[in-house]
């Protein structure tokens, strides 16, 4: 691992940034923010289009689906200069960073062909099925079902937790082909489009007001072959590339604490003591933020660290669980923090009572993050029992 940049790389950082700041602004952000929050992806896709012109959309992706051939590092300077610039929330992280990926470890030569570029320019937008009310965690234990009739496949069951489903065009569905009891070795994966008759949604709202989750119900939804990723039978395998996958995406979340941490000092700044002072000069405030921002620090140079782990076109390793516990856990330290400064100061600085709605529904929703692609508990085995080598 590198602490600076190779001169390419200061390069890439700084026609990233140039870029950024040529076409982002408040008005945009907020405008993009709002229709997501509306359940519309019309202003995101159009987002994504230009980054994808751009050329930044996804730079370690071969250039044959849109990349640029270029290194992981490559889409960490990405994601690092898009926190900094405060950019909109990347309703495409599921299809770039974790259905993507999979597709060309394991999907055929059709599927490259037909969903990768789409990925990547914004034109197909992506949900995860694998989750269901009585499979979570014992992701092996699911039961909805795939069944080949005639030459094609039924599927039937329900899934949740299924991120940005409602605005989705194509969605990775786990199922069962075999029998129960052989668990991992009777599990199927398809990819499916969202339209395909038979599949219906429905939004589950979060206590933070946001409705990104949903369920998926699938009443015998028929598909061909070659909605089939792999062998009949391979969907463990598949399953544990996407988490594996998954937990670095999520690590991203890392780059994002930067962003966070960005908007909580300038909060930080405009809050004044009950007595007319500014706040920003109480040393334990300081002392708090200065903590905060050393762990920020660590976020982001544990994705880089981690990333010189890892094998060009391979997915990442267990340290990918440290990266996802560590940033997810952070994430909701620095929203829980802008939580306690609003409520200690509002009584006494009424005008930033505005400001409420908008920070309890990002720390409400933090705590999400340390659920999905597996939670903190399940992490923290993975890091006991493969990183550190401890005994079950």
């Amino acid at each position: 691992m590198r602490l600076s940049d190779h001169p390419h790389e200061a390069a890439l950082r700084a026609s990233v940034r140039d870029w950024l700041a040529s076409r982002l602004d408040d008005a945009r952000r907020q405008s993009i923010e709002a229709a997501i929050m509306r359940g519309e992806s019309g202003p995101a896709r159009a987002w994504q289009r230009e980054l994808f012109a751009a050329g930044y959309a996804v730079r370690s992706w071969p250039r044959v689906y849109g990349g640029g051939d270029g290194a992981l590092a490559e889409d960490l300077i990405l994601f690092e200069e898009l926190a900094r610039a405060e950019a909109p929330d990347d309703i495409f992280r599921v299809g770039i960073r974790n259905v993507g990926p999979v597709l060309m470890r394991l999907g055929s030569a059709f599927q490259k062909e037909q969903l990768l570029r789409g990925t990547a320019d914004g034109t197909i937008l992506w949900s995860q099925g694998f989750s269901e009310p009585g499979a979570g965690s014992d992701l092996a234990s699911l039961q909805s079902r795939a069944r080949l009739v005639g030459g094609r496949w039924v599927l039937r069951g329900q899934k949740v937790w299924n991120t940005f489903g409602h605005m989705a065009d194509w969605c990775l569905f786990l199922m069962r082909t075999g029998v129960a009891i052989s668990r991992h070795r009777g599990l199927s994966a398809f990819v499916v489009p969202m339209n395909t008759p038979g599949i219906s949604v429905r939004p589950i709202p979060q206590m933070s007001g946001r409705t990104d989750f949903n369920e998926v119900f699938l009443d015998d939804v028929e598909v061909d072959s070659s909605s089939l990723v792999g062998e009949e039978g391979d969907g463990w395998k598949v399953a544990v590339a996407m988490l594996d996958f998954e937990r670095r995406g999520l690590a991203a979340i890392g780059f994002d604490c930067l962003r966070t941490y960005r908007r909580l000092v300038r909060l930080a700044t405009t809050l004044r003591t009950a007595g007319g002072g500014s706040l920003s000069k109480d040393p334990q405030l300081r002392r708090r933020l200065a903590e905060l921002g050393v762990q920020v620090r660590i976020a982001v140079l544990n994705n880089h660290r981690f990333a010189a782990m890892v094998p060009p076109g391979q997915p990442p390793g267990p340290e990918a669980s440290v990266q996802k516990l560590h940033a997810t856990e952070l994430n909701k330290s620095l929203h829980g923090f802008a939580m306690e400064l609003l409520m200690e100061n509002t009584p006494h600085q009424p005008e930033h009572r505005a400001n409420l709605p908008k920070v309890s529904e990002a720390w409400l929703g933090s705590f999400g993050f340390t659920i999905g692609g597996g939670t903190a508990q399940v992490q923290r085995n993975i890091i006991a029992e493969r990183v550190l080598d401890l005994p079950r």
